[in-house]
């Protein structure tokens, strides 16, 4: 049963957490939320982020991999809780903010499996543990009732993209590169029905891996690395030769495709070859600047126009990465959430704030358009430390 003063006050307070498929850390947004339950005024107070210890990015590499042996995935599935309630509780304390001033908790947990053409998706880290260690109203599992009417699960954040991206007059693509990326569509001045929305292929993932492969090393920092290469056209196309690209949306992919073992066999295999390091990561880094466009190229331009494309995540930081996007299209604007007041790092964090603010107020926060989902639904569980 929830507080019962939560649907009379005129604003809340809810901290978004978010752990991607980049598993770099946890992120957490503490957001002010207001207004009507279906158009929201938001203000984002604060962000923390905390980054994973080796350790336990290994073991969540492995959950992922299908080798951890269940009793640890459950083990992890409390540690993770843990974790989250720790970063919340960092994360109040460095802004000067009350625990008793946060009024809900909106929380993504980790993937560790996805799914969707069986039904399934699965993501870790205790509801419960964070609902009774911050005595706070928990809102988790957005992406199950999205699957079980028969949609992907994946992209959510569509929904808040047209809070946070949508614009009176210029078309947009609002394009996340976390792990695996992915993109919406926003029309000038749109609304969230006539929303196109999609994974387009790995973000970071690919790259990521082999540079744990080849180097020792848990990503190319701002692109470095890749800078020093050249790009491999056969090692290129052998990846985008994947039939998965050519699939129509809605569509949503994970690590179980563009993986840690998938990357790490990429940079074995090509230095096997005897090619260089640098071109490897070079090539990878070009492999998802090439499905981003392909993507938009396939399934967005054909009908719809694209006045600029506004990029969030840690992608963002890749400057090759960054300069391959504006080499292949050379006529659109390339942008960054920053350059417009939003910090790309807590973007994904301030949407699962507000998709909590949505469950809340019984707002349906799939977007079917996106998803393919049979319909409208209301995602999340609620979760309440006490009887109240």
């Amino acid at each position: 049963m929830l507080p019962k003063d939560i649907h009379e006050k005129e604003s809340l307070l809810i901290a978004g957490i978010m752990s991607g498929t980049s598993l770099d850390g946890i992120d957490v947004a503490f957001v002010e939320i207001s207004g009507e339950p279906g158009k929201p005024d938001y203000r984002l107070r604060s962000f923390h982020s905390v980054p994973y210890n080796p350790a336990l990015r290994e073991q969540l590499l492995k959950a992922y991999d299908g080798t951890l042996p269940s009793r640890d995935v459950f083990h992890l599935d409390k540690l993770l809780g843990d974790r989250y309630a720790s970063a919340v509780k960092n994360g109040a304390i460095e802004a000067g903010i009350s625990m008793a001033a946060i009024d809900v908790v909106g929380l993504h947990g980790q993937t560790i499996y996805h799914d969707p053409p069986n039904g399934v998706t699965v993501q870790i880290g205790s509801a419960a543990v964070v609902a009774e260690e911050l005595h706070t109203v928990v809102i988790d599992d957005f992406r199950t009732a999205d699957i079980v009417a028969g949609g992907e699960g994946a992209p959510l954040v569509p929904f808040c993209d047209v809070m946070l991206l949508a614009h009176p007059s210029r078309n947009r693509i609002a394009l996340n590169i976390g792990g695996i990326a992915n993109l919406t569509w926003l029309p000038a001045g749109t609304s969230i029905e006539n929303l196109v929305g999609f994974d387009t292929g790995p973000g970071n993932a690919l790259i990521d891996a082999a540079m744990r492969e080849l180097r020792g090393l848990d990503f190319d920092e701002e692109g470095k690395l890749a800078s020093e290469g050249s790009v491999d056209q056969r090692l290129l196309l052998s990846v985008l030769s994947d039939a998965w690209f050519q699939t129509p949306p809605p569509k949503s992919t994970g690590r179980e495709l563009f993986g840690e073992e998938r990357g790490r066999e990429i940079a074995r295999r090509a230095r096997a070859d005897e090619i260089e390091d640098a071109t490897v990561i070079r090539t990878l880094t070009q492999v998802t600047a090439r499905s981003i466009i392909e993507a938009l190229e396939r399934f967005i331009v054909p009908c719809r126009e694209i006045d600029e494309i506004v990029v969030s995540g840690g992608g963002a930081k890749n400057s090759t990465l960054m300069q391959a996007l504006v080499e292949l299209a050379p006529e659109t604007s390339i942008i960054t959430s920053d350059s417009l007041g939003l910090p790309g790092d807590a973007k994904e964090a301030i949407g699962f704030a507000l998709l909590a603010w949505a469950t809340l107020h019984g707002v349906h926060n799939n977007v079917p358009s996106v998803t393919g989902a049979s319909g409208k639904r209301l995602l999340g569980s609620i979760r309440c430390p006490k009887v109240v």
